[in-house]
């Protein structure tokens, strides 16, 4: 299952082997009660939880779609905290098969700074800030998508949620 919960419509066409000029019949096949997608720009996007449900009407068992994001694969687990996202980066660096030395050169930060990315809760470490942000993810060849979760996160200590109304 995809972590973000919305399919576009290529990956809707994937999942069910379909062509995209079948999926637009579907859609407006009232009887069929295709799900409605919405629109975020010029791109339609489908509920997770609505296709499944309308597959389980159809008698189907739902074909797993690939994890994938907008086309392009997902590459780590949902990330809600900052050390979750530092241990990401890591296994990412990792997987490539570069080092802390190699990534700093493909990325323009300065000689050691991935060891101090990576080790930021240690003496030695340090977070990140607006311009090394853009460096880090771009040398490792990523990108950030937002996503709406099912539940809210929970509250870290000594921080609070959004203060009620």
């Amino acid at each position: 299952m995809p972590a973000m919960g919305y399919l576009d419509t290529q990956e809707v066409c994937e999942r069910y082997r379909i062509s995209e000029r079948t999926l637009h019949r579907w859609m407006r096949n009232k009887s069929l009660e295709f799900p409605r997608p919405f629109r975020f720009g010029r791109r339609f996007y489908f509920r997770l939880i609505d296709l499944d449900c309308w597959a389980a009407k159809q008698g189907a068992e739902p074909t797993p779609a690939a994890d994938t994001a907008l086309g392009m694969p997902i590459v780590s687990e949902v990330i809600q905290d900052y050390t979750s996202f530092v241990q990401a980066m890591r296994r990412r660096r990792q997987e490539l098969g570069i080092s802390g030395m190699e990534l700093d050169a493909r990325s323009g930060m300065q000689e050691g700074y991935t060891s101090k990315l990576e080790n930021f809760g240690r003496p030695q470490g340090r977070g990140i800030g607006p311009v090394v942000f853009p460096l880090w993810i771009g040398g490792l060849d990523l990108g950030i998508i937002l996503v709406d979760l099912p539940r809210r996160p929970r509250k870290a200590d000594g921080l609070t949620q959004r203060p009620s109304a």
